[in-house]
Parts: structure tokens; C-alpha cells; sequence
């Protein structure tokens, strides 16, 4: 196989790796510190792009500040949805956990289903068919846009997590929730700005993706499905491996294109999870190391 050719996967692979990245850091937050599973975090992702889509189409704002923006929004909603529904239910088994987040995706997804019809929007800017020009490659803007955004909303976390005053307090609420109380940190607090960041994070992810990627009610499935293997590739609870996770699969997916079917690559995403979690169930960079 020519050497270009392999390279250019592999380049693609790490390009759409930040997307899913950018869905699963959020994911991985809030899995780590509340312990329980979102099922309807790719639906806060979808509401971040049709939020991006408007913006752009209404008022005209470049679609990169959109996204941007749209990360106060779905933060403010995630905080009223932890308050309302997720805080009842922390304590409670596993399948109310799944089923009470699985009512908040069919709520969203067919809220928005209603509201704004089940059709299927793109979003086409001033650069969405900019290439940007490597000699033994092409590569769209829009991709190494939203990768260069994974990479500052990584290091933005990483400063949150470990050089504020609330990251400290987010860090220790993940490590004993109880002795955290003792401590006298407001966990219920903790768990608002959590989830608010999580969904937040998906939204400015799902605003970028719009780039190149069409906007309808149910694209949030493939991307939280995707963003659940990347969290558990990674390690259960590691934004930073979350982020790695998700640019694994972004290889793997791009580099399998080119020896079997192109509709066949996200069998590779699941084989690669499978293996890992049998040789390594913690994942890779799990808490059990």
C-alpha cells in the first residue's frame, strides 16, 4: 500500500477522532464524577448543532462562534434536567438510572421532532469545501477546526480540573461523594456544574460536527454510541481518556476503510473495544491501574 495513502487515513482518522472526543470528554465527566450513564447525552449534542444551525441561518453568526455559544444554553438546560430528574435518581438501581435518562432522549429527540420537523438540515458556511492543502494530502477546515477545538476545550479542562478551586472540589466529589460532604463541599452543586458542563461540551461538539455533518433529530445515537466506547476504551470516568479514546476509534474506523467495506468500519470501533476490555478492563487509562 502506498505510504501516502496510509498516512492520509491515518490523518482523517485523527481529524474525526476530535469530534468524537469532544462528545466523549463531556460523556466521561459525568460518568466519572456522578457515576451514572447519559443516554441522552448525544441528543444535548444534537441540540448544540440544530442551536448552531439557527443561529447561522437567522442571525448569520459564523457558525464556530455559534457552537461556542451554544454551550450557555445547553449548560443552563442541563443544569434544570440534573435538578429536576438526575439528582432524584443517583441512588436509585441501575435500570431506573437508564430508564429515567432514556425518557430525557425520547423527550428531547421528538420535542424537537415536534417542534421543528423530522427533516434533515445542513449547514453550508463560507469554508465548509475549504481544503487545506499538505502536498500528499487534502484535508478540510471544518475537520481541523473542530480538532484544534477538542484540543483548547482538553486543555481547558485539564485547568479546570486541576487549578481551580472547583476542580479540586469536582476531583474530590468523583473520589468519595460522602467524605466530600464532610469536607463541607456542596456535592449537589458540584453535580449542577457537572452536568452542565458535560452536555455544554457535547453541544459545542455537536455545533461543530453541523460542519460537516448533516443536522436531524436522531444524530445523536451514532454519536453517543460512539462516545460510550471511547469513555470505557479510555477508562471509566478519564476525561483524558475519554479524549484518547476517542481518537483511537477516529484511526481505526478511517484506516479499516481502506481493506474492507466503508459501511463495515464501525465494526472495527466494537472488535478494538471488545479486545481491550477483555485484556484490559479498566481501559486504558482506568482507575484500577
Amino acid at each position: 500500500m502506498d505510504p501516502e495513502i496510509l498516512t492520509s487515513a491515518i490523518l482523517d482518522g485523527l481529524l474525526i477522532g476530535g469530534a468524537y472526543a469532544l462528545v466523549a470528554m463531556g460523556l466521561a465527566m459525568i460518568w466519572g464524577v456522578m457515576e451514572i450513564i447519559n443516554f441522552a447525552h448525544g441528543d444535548f449534542m444534537m441540540l448544540g448543532a440544530l442551536f448552531t444551525f439557527f443561529l447561522f441561518t437567522s442571525a448569520g453568526l459564523d457558525p464556530i462562534i455559534s457552537a461556542l455559544i451554544s454551550f450557555a444554553p445547553i449548560f443552563a438546560l442541563g443544569v434544570i434536567v440534573q435538578r429536576g430528574v438526575i439528582n432524584k435518581i443517583l441512588d436509585a438501581p441501575l435500570l431506573t438510572q437508564i430508564a429515567a435518562t432514556f425518557a430525557i432522549l425520547l423527550i428531547i429527540r421528538y420535542g424537537v421532532q415536534a417542534a421543528f420537523g423530522p427533516y434533515t438540515r445542513r449547514l453550508v458556511s463560507g469554508y465548509s469545501d475549504i481544503y487545506i492543502n499538505l502536498g500528499f494530502t487534502t484535508v478540510p477546515l471544518p475537520k481541523v477546526i473542530i480538532f484544534v477545538t477538542s484540543l483548547i476545550v482538553l486543555g481547558l479542562l485539564y485547568v479546570l480540573l486541576h487549578q481551580t478551586d472547583l476542580g479540586i472540589a469536582i476531583r474530590a466529589t468523583s473520589q468519595d461523594r460522602r467524605v466530600a460532604q464532610l469536607m463541607g463541599i456542596n456535592v449537589s452543586r458540584i453535580y449542577d456544574v457537572t452536568f452542565g458542563i458535560g452536555v455544554g461540551v457535547a453541544a459545542i461538539g455537536g455545533g461543530l460536527i453541523a460542519l460537516f455533518y448533516p443536522i436531524f433529530p436522531e444524530m445523536g445515537g451514532f454519536f453517543a454510541l460512539i462516545a460510550f466506547i471511547a469513555v470505557v476504551l479510555g477508562g471509566f470516568g478519564s476525561v483524558y481518556g475519554a479524549y484518547a479514546g476517542g481518537l483511537i476509534i477516529g484511526i481505526a474506523e478511517s484506516v479499516s476503510a481502506l481493506f474492507i467495506e466503508p459501511a463495515l468500519k464501525d465494526v472495527v470501533a466494537f472488535l478494538i473495544f471488545i479486545m481491550i476490555i477483555l485484556v484490559k478492563p479498566t481501559g486504558l487509562f482506568g482507575r484500577g491501574d
